[in-house]
């Protein structure tokens, strides 16, 4: 990948299946640890082939070795947060992929959060056969991403990401 290329972004479930897929958001920035798509106006496709594009404009960090993504959303009363429980992604045959554990957490512009998707990760948990190891790792995940927020620690620092949605509108 290269900055300003649009690139594909894949999340399956743990069964293997395609769950969603974005279409053309544009790498914004890249390090050894994290992408930053910028995710502005981007279709979005449904496993059921419903179709819908971003309406508020965003930031989405991914990671190489974390479990989570974390996408900024510019709304009008401020910066929200949505962070999906995920593993960790790779980039193959022009795609971003992850796998999507359905939980997420729901940041608000007050910095007040909750928790989404219990039922379906419990659901999937059992059919998927998530395994002991994942259904850990998927905690301590919830777990490091609520003190985060809590402390407006990394990208969860409001002024941060105001000054990198301010240099990626710059760099178009």
């Amino acid at each position: 990948m290269k900055l300003n290329d649009k690139t594909l972004v894949h999340a399956y479930k743990h069964n293997g299946l395609l769950y969603r897929s974005w279409a053309k958001p544009i790498v914004f920035k890249e390090t050894d640890e994290y992408i930053i798509l910028n995710n502005n106006n981007i279709l979005i496709t449904e496993k059921n082939g419903k179709k819908w594009v971003t309406k508020d404009p965003a930031l989405w960090i991914l990671f190489k070795e974390k479990w989570y993504n974390i996408i900024c959303m510019f709304k009008e009363n401020g910066i929200n947060f949505y962070c999906n429980i995920a593993s960790p992604y790779i980039y193959e045959d022009g795609t971003i992929k992850y796998i999507d554990y359905d939980l997420d957490i729901r940041v608000y512009e007050d910095m007040s959060f909750r928790i989404l998707d219990l039922k379906e990760f419990n659901a999937h948990r059992i059919k998927w056969e998530y395994g002991p190891e994942i259904v850990k790792i998927v905690w301590e995940t919830i777990d490091e991403l609520k003190e985060m927020i809590k402390k407006k620690e990394g990208f969860f620092n409001q002024k941060l990401i105001e000054d990198l949605y301010a240099e990626c509108v710059q760099k178009k």
